[in-house]
C-alpha cells in the first residue's frame, strides 16, 4: 500500500521533519531527566550526582548500601513501570482515536477500563471469602481479576459487533458505551454493599497507583506494551489512510474490518495489563495524542512515538510528585497526571487556536 503523508500540504517536507526531530529530541531529554529525578527523589532523598555516578559505574561508593537497594528494588522498577504504563496508554489512545476518527476517543470506549474496574471491585469485596489455598497468591488476585475483567468486556463487545453484522466503528462505540454503563451500575452496587475499608480500597484503586510494582510486574507489563507499539508502528500507513475515512482506506487496500478487530484486541491487551497493575489512570490515553498532534502533526509515523514520550514525561514527573507532595503518604497518580497535563493541554490548544485565527 502506498504511504500517505496526511501532513504533506501543510509544510515543506524538510522543515517539517527538522521540527519533528527537534521536538522528539526535547521529549527524550525531558523523559530522561524525569526518570533520573524520580529515581533520586523521595522520602529518602539522594544526590542526583551520586545516582548518575553510581548508575554509570564511575563511583560504586557514591551511594550507601541502603540507597543502592532502594534504587534497585523499589524506585527503578517503579520508574520503568511508569514509563511502560505511560507509553501503553498513549499508544492505545492513538489507536482508538484513529479507529473512531474522533479526537475525544480513548481506550475506555471499548469497555476494557470499565470491565477491569468491575472485576477489581468484585475481587476487593470478595477477598475475605477467598479459599485458604489462595492466601499465598493474594497479591496477584486483584491484578489477575482486573485483567480478566477487561478482556471479557472487550470480547463481549466484539461478539455484540459480530452479531450486528460486522465491526463497524459505530457498533463498537455503542457496544462499548453500553458495557461501560452496565459495569458502572455493578460497581455502584458493590460500593453500596462494601464495608469502609473495601470502599477505600476500591476508591483508591480507581484513582491509580504505581506503588508496589517491582521487576516482575514491569516484565509482565513490558510484553503487551512493546507488542502494541510494534503493531501500531507496522500499521502506521494504514492508520493514516483510515484517518481519511473507511471508504478511502478500503480503496487504498486497507482491510478495514480486520484492522478494527486487531486494534481492539491490541488495545485491550495493553490497557488491561496496565490497569491490572496500576489501577485506572485516566487522561493520558486521551490527552497525550492530542498534545502530540498539536506539536507534531497527524502522521502516525511520528504521532505514535511522540505521544508515548509525552505520556512518559507526564506520568514520570507525576509519580515523582505523588511521592513527595504529602510524604510519607502518596497521592493517587491519576490525580497528579490530570493536574499536570490538563493546563499544558489547554495552553497549547489556546495557542494553536490563536495561531489559526
Amino acid at each position: 500500500m502506498t504511504f500517505i503523508d496526511i501532513d504533506a500540504p501543510a509544510h515543506s517536507g524538510a522543515a517539517r521533519d527538522r521540527r519533528r526531530w527537534r521536538v522528539t529530541a526535547i521529549l527524550l531529554v525531558l523523559a530522561f531527566v524525569a526518570a533520573l529525578a524520580a529515581v533520586a527523589t523521595g522520602p529518602l532523598a539522594m544526590s542526583l550526582r551520586g545516582v548518575i555516578a553510581w548508575a554509570a559505574g564511575l563511583d560504586g561508593s557514591a551511594l550507601s548500601e541502603i540507597e543502592q537497594h532502594l534504587i534497585g528494588h523499589v524506585r527503578l522498577p517503579r520508574v520503568i513501570v511508569a514509563i511502560l504504563a505511560g507509553a501503553g496508554l498513549a499508544i492505545s489512545g492513538c489507536l482508538m482515536q484513529s479507529l473512531f476518527r474522533n479526537p475525544l476517543a480513548d481506550p475506555g470506549l471499548i469497555g476494557v477500563s470499565s470491565g477491569s474496574a468491575l472485576a477489581a471491585a468484585l475481587a476487593i469485596v470478595l477477598m475475605p471469602a477467598l479459599p485458604v489455598w489462595l492466601g499465598g497468591f493474594a497479591a496477584f488476585v486483584l491484578p489477575v481479576a482486573a485483567f480478566v475483567g477487561g478482556l471479557v468486556a472487550t470480547l463481549l463487545i466484539l461478539r455484540i459487533a459480530h452479531f450486528s453484522g460486522g465491526t463497524a466503528t459505530v457498533v463498537l462505540l455503542l457496544a462499548g458505551i453500553g458495557i461501560s454503563v452496565i459495569a458502572e451500575v455493578a460497581i455502584g452496587f458493590l460500593i453500596f454493599i462494601s464495608n469502609e475499608q473495601q470502599l477505600r480500597d476500591i476508591t483508591f484503586w480507581r484513582m491509580g497507583s504505581l506503588a508496589g510494582n517491582g521487576w516482575l510486574q514491569s516484565g509482565i507489563i513490558a510484553v503487551p506494551v512493546i507488542a502494541i507499539f510494534a503493531f501500531a508502528w507496522s500499521i502506521a500507513p494504514a492508520l493514516n489512510a483510515l484517518s481519511l475515512g473507511e471508504d478511502v482506506a478500503r480503496h487504498l487496500g486497507v482491510p478495514v474490518q480486520r484492522l478494527q478487530r486487531l486494534i481492539v484486541i491490541a488495545v485491550a491487551a495493553a490497557v488491561g495489563t496496565v490497569v491490572a497493575f496500576c489501577g485506572l489512570i485516566g487522561f493520558l490515553g486521551l490527552v497525550a495524542p492530542h498534545l502530540a498532534r498539536l506539536v507534531i502533526g497527524h502522521d502516525h509515523r511520528w504521532l505514535l512515538p511522540v505521544s508515548a514520550l509525552i505520556s512518559v514525561v507526564i506520568i514520570t514527573f507525576g509519580d515523582l510528585v505523588t511521592r513527595i507532595a504529602v510524604a510519607p503518604a502518596e497521592l493517587p497518580i491519576g490525580l497528579v497526571t490530570g493536574a499536570l497535563g490538563g493546563p499544558i493541554f489547554l495552553y497549547l490548544l489556546v495557542r494553536q487556536m490563536r495561531g489559526a485565527a
